[in-house]
Protein backbone atom coordinates (compact mmCIF):
# COMPACT_ATOMS: atom_id res chain seq x y z
CA UNK A 1 0.00 0.00 0.00
CA UNK A 2 2.45 2.54 0.90
CA UNK A 3 4.85 1.84 -2.08
CA UNK A 4 2.02 2.73 -4.70
CA UNK A 5 1.26 5.43 -2.58
CA UNK A 6 4.67 6.70 -2.85
CA UNK A 7 4.03 5.57 -7.05
CA UNK A 8 0.98 7.71 -7.22
CA UNK A 9 2.45 10.95 -5.21
CA UNK A 10 5.64 11.06 -7.91
CA UNK A 11 3.28 10.72 -10.80
CA UNK A 12 1.07 13.17 -9.22
CA UNK A 13 3.54 15.62 -8.13
CA UNK A 14 5.50 14.90 -11.61
CA UNK A 15 2.72 16.79 -13.53
CA UNK A 16 2.85 19.98 -11.48
CA UNK A 17 5.49 23.03 -13.27
CA UNK A 18 8.50 24.04 -11.96
CA UNK A 19 6.42 27.26 -10.90
CA UNK A 20 3.43 25.40 -9.30
CA UNK A 21 5.75 23.21 -7.36
CA UNK A 22 7.44 26.11 -5.75
CA UNK A 23 3.86 28.18 -4.92
CA UNK A 24 2.66 24.39 -3.65
CA UNK A 25 5.99 24.68 -1.24
CA UNK A 26 4.96 28.30 0.11
CA UNK A 27 1.80 27.41 0.36
CA UNK A 28 2.74 24.29 2.56
CA UNK A 29 4.73 26.46 4.15
CA UNK A 30 2.51 29.25 5.13
CA UNK A 31 -0.89 26.31 6.07
CA UNK A 32 2.27 24.40 8.41
CA UNK A 33 4.22 26.76 9.85
CA UNK A 34 2.14 29.61 10.56
CA UNK A 35 -1.45 27.99 10.98
CA UNK A 36 -0.77 24.35 11.79
CA UNK A 37 2.33 25.39 13.45
CA UNK A 38 4.07 21.78 13.39
CA UNK A 39 7.33 21.83 15.24
CA UNK A 40 7.63 25.61 15.20
CA UNK A 41 8.13 25.70 19.01
CA UNK A 42 11.27 23.57 18.42
CA UNK A 43 12.81 25.26 15.47
CA UNK A 44 12.51 28.19 16.68
CA UNK A 45 14.02 26.73 20.38
CA UNK A 46 17.07 25.14 18.21
CA UNK A 47 17.77 28.28 16.35
CA UNK A 48 17.58 30.82 19.63
CA UNK A 49 20.76 28.39 20.95
CA UNK A 50 22.50 28.58 17.00
CA UNK A 51 21.52 32.24 16.17
CA UNK A 52 20.68 33.53 19.51
CA UNK A 53 22.33 36.71 18.31
CA UNK A 54 19.65 37.33 15.82
CA UNK A 55 16.91 38.85 16.63
CA UNK A 56 13.26 36.87 17.43
CA UNK A 57 11.59 38.26 14.19
CA UNK A 58 14.79 37.26 12.03
CA UNK A 59 14.45 34.14 13.60
CA UNK A 60 10.87 33.33 12.20
CA UNK A 61 11.59 34.58 9.11
CA UNK A 62 14.79 32.46 8.80
CA UNK A 63 12.43 29.56 10.09
CA UNK A 64 10.32 29.78 7.82
CA UNK A 65 12.48 30.28 4.70
CA UNK A 66 13.75 26.50 6.57
CA UNK A 67 10.32 24.80 6.12
CA UNK A 68 9.96 26.35 2.24
CA UNK A 69 13.08 24.66 1.58
CA UNK A 70 12.68 21.23 3.34
CA UNK A 71 9.28 20.94 1.54
CA UNK A 72 10.53 21.84 -1.65
CA UNK A 73 12.86 19.28 -1.14
CA UNK A 74 10.72 16.31 -0.87
CA UNK A 75 8.66 17.93 -3.99
CA UNK A 76 11.66 17.76 -5.56
CA UNK A 77 12.66 14.54 -4.94
CA UNK A 78 8.94 13.16 -5.72
CA UNK A 79 8.73 15.37 -8.84
CA UNK A 80 12.15 14.12 -10.67
CA UNK A 81 10.66 10.13 -11.99
CA UNK A 82 13.59 10.04 -14.52
CA UNK A 83 16.73 9.94 -12.44
CA UNK A 84 17.91 13.74 -13.24
CA UNK A 85 17.95 15.24 -9.90
CA UNK A 86 21.25 16.99 -9.30
CA UNK A 87 21.88 17.28 -12.84
CA UNK A 88 22.21 21.01 -12.65
CA UNK A 89 24.63 21.44 -10.00
CA UNK A 90 27.40 24.37 -10.08
CA UNK A 91 30.64 23.24 -8.02
CA UNK A 92 32.87 25.53 -6.17
CA UNK A 93 35.79 23.56 -4.41
CA UNK A 94 36.29 20.41 -6.77
CA UNK A 95 39.70 20.39 -6.30
CA UNK A 96 39.17 19.43 -2.93
CA UNK A 97 37.66 16.10 -3.44
CA UNK A 98 39.53 15.10 -6.49
CA UNK A 99 42.30 15.98 -4.47
CA UNK A 100 41.16 13.46 -1.99
CA UNK A 101 40.05 11.03 -4.37
CA UNK A 102 43.72 10.75 -6.12
CA UNK A 103 44.93 9.14 -2.97
CA UNK A 104 43.22 5.69 -3.58
CA UNK A 105 41.48 5.15 -0.40
CA UNK A 106 38.13 5.82 -1.34
CA UNK A 107 36.65 9.35 0.93
CA UNK A 108 34.52 10.29 3.63
CA UNK A 109 32.13 13.39 2.98
CA UNK A 110 30.79 15.13 6.39
CA UNK A 111 27.58 16.75 4.97
CA UNK A 112 24.32 17.68 6.83
CA UNK A 113 20.55 18.12 6.10
CA UNK A 114 20.75 21.43 3.96
CA UNK A 115 19.11 21.89 1.05
CA UNK A 116 18.37 19.50 -1.38
CA UNK A 117 20.33 16.50 0.67
CA UNK A 118 19.18 14.30 -2.12
CA UNK A 119 20.35 16.50 -5.33
CA UNK A 120 23.64 16.22 -3.50
CA UNK A 121 24.48 12.16 -3.79
CA UNK A 122 23.23 12.32 -7.28
CA UNK A 123 25.56 15.19 -8.47
CA UNK A 124 28.01 13.44 -6.34
CA UNK A 125 28.09 10.44 -8.20
CA UNK A 126 27.94 12.05 -11.42
CA UNK A 127 30.77 14.14 -11.09
CA UNK A 128 33.47 12.29 -8.54
CA UNK A 129 32.23 8.80 -8.26
CA UNK A 130 29.53 6.46 -7.09
CA UNK A 131 28.16 8.31 -3.91
CA UNK A 132 26.73 6.22 -0.58
CA UNK A 133 25.34 7.53 2.57
CA UNK A 134 24.62 5.47 5.46
CA UNK A 135 20.36 5.74 6.00
CA UNK A 136 17.73 4.74 8.11
CA UNK A 137 14.53 3.34 7.48
CA UNK A 138 11.77 5.70 6.40
CA UNK A 139 8.62 4.69 7.88
CA UNK A 140 7.06 1.68 6.95
CA UNK A 141 8.68 -1.03 4.77
CA UNK A 142 6.75 -0.50 1.87
CA UNK A 143 7.06 3.50 2.08
CA UNK A 144 10.91 2.53 2.56
CA UNK A 145 11.47 0.63 -0.64
CA UNK A 146 9.63 3.24 -2.77
CA UNK A 147 12.29 6.16 -1.07
CA UNK A 148 14.97 3.93 -1.61
CA UNK A 149 14.22 2.88 -5.60
CA UNK A 150 13.72 7.09 -6.42
CA UNK A 151 17.06 7.71 -4.56
CA UNK A 152 18.45 4.83 -6.93
CA UNK A 153 16.69 6.26 -9.83
CA UNK A 154 18.96 9.34 -9.13
CA UNK A 155 22.26 8.01 -8.42
CA UNK A 156 22.09 8.14 -4.40
CA UNK A 157 23.23 4.91 -3.19
CA UNK A 158 22.28 3.76 0.18
CA UNK A 159 23.71 1.74 2.67
CA UNK A 160 21.42 -0.36 4.90
CA UNK A 161 21.58 -1.83 8.30
CA UNK A 162 20.20 -4.91 8.15
CA UNK A 163 22.04 -6.84 10.47
CA UNK A 164 24.81 -5.89 13.25
CA UNK A 165 28.17 -4.80 11.47
CA UNK A 166 26.99 -5.30 7.96
CA UNK A 167 27.21 -1.51 7.43
CA UNK A 168 30.61 -1.12 8.14
CA UNK A 169 31.30 -4.05 5.61
CA UNK A 170 29.68 -1.95 3.01
CA UNK A 171 31.75 1.11 3.79
CA UNK A 172 34.75 -0.60 3.72
CA UNK A 173 33.89 -2.55 0.12
CA UNK A 174 33.32 1.33 -1.27
CA UNK A 175 36.60 2.86 0.16
CA UNK A 176 38.21 -0.01 -1.44
CA UNK A 177 36.90 0.80 -4.82
CA UNK A 178 37.44 4.30 -4.50
CA UNK A 179 33.82 5.61 -3.61
CA UNK A 180 32.13 8.09 -1.71
CA UNK A 181 30.72 7.54 2.05
CA UNK A 182 28.65 10.16 2.97
CA UNK A 183 27.71 10.72 6.52
CA UNK A 184 25.15 13.05 7.86
CA UNK A 185 26.74 14.34 10.65
CA UNK A 186 23.98 17.00 12.24
CA UNK A 187 21.74 13.86 14.40
CA UNK A 188 21.92 12.80 17.17
CA UNK A 189 21.54 8.66 18.38
CA UNK A 190 20.62 7.59 21.75
CA UNK A 191 23.22 6.44 23.72
CA UNK A 192 25.85 9.06 22.56
CA UNK A 193 27.92 11.65 24.08
CA UNK A 194 26.32 15.20 24.66
CA UNK A 195 29.31 17.70 23.14
CA UNK A 196 29.59 20.93 22.06
CA UNK A 197 27.25 22.05 19.43
CA UNK A 198 27.30 25.91 19.44
CA UNK A 199 28.19 26.18 22.62
CA UNK A 200 25.43 24.27 24.20
CA UNK A 201 25.91 20.16 24.64
CA UNK A 202 23.95 18.81 22.51
CA UNK A 203 23.00 14.68 21.41
CA UNK A 204 26.10 13.76 18.66
CA UNK A 205 26.85 11.28 16.73
CA UNK A 206 30.17 9.65 17.20
CA UNK A 207 30.22 6.90 14.31
CA UNK A 208 32.17 8.89 11.90
CA UNK A 209 35.27 9.13 14.42
CA UNK A 210 34.77 5.59 15.48
CA UNK A 211 34.26 4.41 12.03
CA UNK A 212 37.24 6.67 10.45
CA UNK A 213 39.70 5.13 13.02
CA UNK A 214 38.89 1.55 11.76
CA UNK A 215 39.17 2.21 8.16
CA UNK A 216 41.04 5.54 7.67
CA UNK A 217 40.07 7.22 4.32
CA UNK A 218 40.40 11.62 3.79
CA UNK A 219 37.44 13.59 5.13
CA UNK A 220 36.26 15.85 3.25
CA UNK A 221 32.93 18.27 4.45
CA UNK A 222 30.79 19.53 1.78
CA UNK A 223 27.09 20.79 1.94
CA UNK A 224 24.28 21.50 -0.73
CA UNK A 225 22.55 24.74 -1.28
CA UNK A 226 19.66 25.84 -3.95
CA UNK A 227 19.79 28.35 -6.50
CA UNK A 228 16.36 27.61 -7.54
CA UNK A 229 14.12 24.71 -7.53
CA UNK A 230 16.24 22.04 -9.49
CA UNK A 231 19.21 24.14 -9.77
CA UNK A 232 22.12 23.83 -7.05
CA UNK A 233 25.61 24.86 -6.28
CA UNK A 234 27.24 22.38 -4.13
CA UNK A 235 30.23 23.48 -2.07
CA UNK A 236 33.12 21.64 -1.43
CA UNK A 237 35.29 21.83 1.55
CA UNK A 238 39.35 21.66 2.00
CA UNK A 239 40.21 17.90 3.24
CA UNK A 240 40.40 17.46 7.14
CA UNK A 241 43.42 17.46 9.01
CA UNK A 242 43.23 14.76 11.48
CA UNK A 243 45.26 13.19 14.40
CA UNK A 244 44.23 9.55 15.45
CA UNK A 245 46.09 8.96 19.02
CA UNK A 246 46.17 5.68 21.03
CA UNK A 247 43.26 6.84 23.52
CA UNK A 248 40.34 5.71 21.29
CA UNK A 249 37.75 7.06 23.69
CA UNK A 250 39.26 10.68 24.08
CA UNK A 251 40.30 10.20 19.89
CA UNK A 252 36.83 9.83 19.38
CA UNK A 253 35.60 12.65 21.30
CA UNK A 254 38.19 14.71 20.32
CA UNK A 255 37.56 14.03 16.44
CA UNK A 256 33.93 14.60 16.80
CA UNK A 257 34.17 18.01 18.49
CA UNK A 258 36.30 18.88 15.21
CA UNK A 259 33.54 17.58 13.10
CA UNK A 260 30.83 20.18 15.07
CA UNK A 261 32.74 22.78 14.70
CA UNK A 262 33.05 22.04 10.95
CA UNK A 263 29.09 21.30 10.89
CA UNK A 264 28.97 24.84 12.64
CA UNK A 265 30.51 26.24 9.78
CA UNK A 266 28.40 24.89 7.64
CA UNK A 267 24.86 25.75 8.45
CA UNK A 268 26.23 29.70 9.25
CA UNK A 269 26.95 29.61 5.58
CA UNK A 270 22.89 29.61 4.59
CA UNK A 271 21.26 29.07 7.97
CA UNK A 272 17.86 30.12 5.74
CA UNK A 273 18.63 26.62 3.98
CA UNK A 274 19.62 23.87 7.13
CA UNK A 275 16.46 21.71 8.49
CA UNK A 276 16.44 22.48 12.03
CA UNK A 277 13.98 19.98 13.23
CA UNK A 278 16.54 17.84 14.86
CA UNK A 279 15.47 17.61 18.56
CA UNK A 280 19.81 17.55 19.37
CA UNK A 281 19.32 19.43 22.73
CA UNK A 282 16.89 17.22 24.75
CA UNK A 283 17.94 16.74 28.08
Amino acid sequence: MWYRFGQFLTLGVSRLSVRSLERLAWFLTILLFDLVRMRRKLVLANMRKALGHLSSQEQVKIARQSVFHCLLTALEFLHERHGRLGDRTSIVGKEHLDSALKKGQGAYVLCIHMSSWEAMGGAMSRNFAPSHVVVKRVGPPGLNRFVIEQRERNQFHSILRKKKGDAKQQIQNILSRNEIVGFVMDQGRPGEPFLPFFGVDARTNTSLAAIWRKYSAPIVPAYISRIKPFEYRLHILPELSLEMTEDVQKNVLELTLQFNKVVETMILAQPEQYFWFHNRWRA
